[in-house]
């Protein structure tokens, strides 16, 4: 089994990303692909190009994480794909999968065992990173590169409903940093809740989801709109309460 590890960059800090390129060359996948995304800190492109990895660099400057993800996997030699952010640092890699997708486990972000659709609508997470997919899916449904909705989450969306094999990384195999600057960090919380509302109704569109459990699926992002971290006890409650009307 061969595991082409991705890392999409741009202008990250250096030291960092020196961390980042030297853990994942640790775990000695087939492949390490840095894409730049036409970085403008040249002490960093420098590093990228001296690291010993596969150096790839997109057309043009994106500002998402989309574009230069989907030039890795379309010239990756791997069977499976695994994404870093430049700034993270990946553990761990599976030695055989059994499934399409093995979820990652990172230390700061809950892994939804249950019903994922539904939990990741509630409380959507960085849940691409340190996952393990199969490269043909990947291939089959691109990230999006439009930066009004959450690609990861998207694309989780889209591989859960349309019922690939997956299981769960045991240990934590994921380090996720979370720091000034970042795409998560720079916008208030309420601008990505509104752009979780997008992501769902994108989801539901591609998939051509029927209107009842379409409305469904946006209440619960209304819920995220609304409640944030908490909308998963709000509607835990409000079933509840149902239940006992009934």
């Amino acid at each position: 089994m061969k595991i082409s590890v991705l890392i999409p960059f741009y202008n990250p800090p250096r030291e960092y990303f020196l961390e980042c390129i030297r853990a994942a060359k640790k775990l000695n996948p087939c492949e390490i692909i840095l894409v730049d995304d036409c970085s403008t800190d040249e002490g960093v492109v420098q590093m990228a190009k001296d690291s010993g990895c596969v150096y790839m660099k997109t057309q043009y400057q994106s500002g998402f994480d989309g574009h230069p993800f989907n030039l890795g996997v379309q010239n990756a030699k791997g069977d499976y794909i695994c994404r870093v952010d430049s700034d993270d640092i990946l553990l761990e890699l599976p030695s055989s999968m059994k499934s399409d997708i093995q979820l990652g486990k990172a230390d700061r972000v809950l892994v939804p065992k249950t019903s994922i659709i539904e939990e990741l609508i509630l409380a959507p997470r960085a849940i691409l990173n340190g996952m393990v997919i199969r490269k043909e899916l990947l291939l089959k449904y691109p990230s999006s590169e439009d930066a009004s909705v959450f690609g990861d989450v998207l694309l989780v969306l889209r591989l859960i409903y349309n019922q690939y094999s997956h299981d769960f990384c045991e240990t934590t195999n994921y380090i996720y940093r979370k720091r000034q600057g970042s795409i998560q960090t720079s916008k208030p919380p309420f601008y990505h809740r509104l752009r979780l509302v997008q992501t769902v109704a994108r989801f539901c569109q591609l998939e051509n989801i029927e209107p009842k459990q379409s409305i469904h699926y946006l209440e619960l992002a209304m819920l995220n709109v609304k409640y944030g971290s908490k909308s998963r006890k709000v509607l835990t409650r409000n079933q509840i309460v149902t239940k006992e009307e009934r």
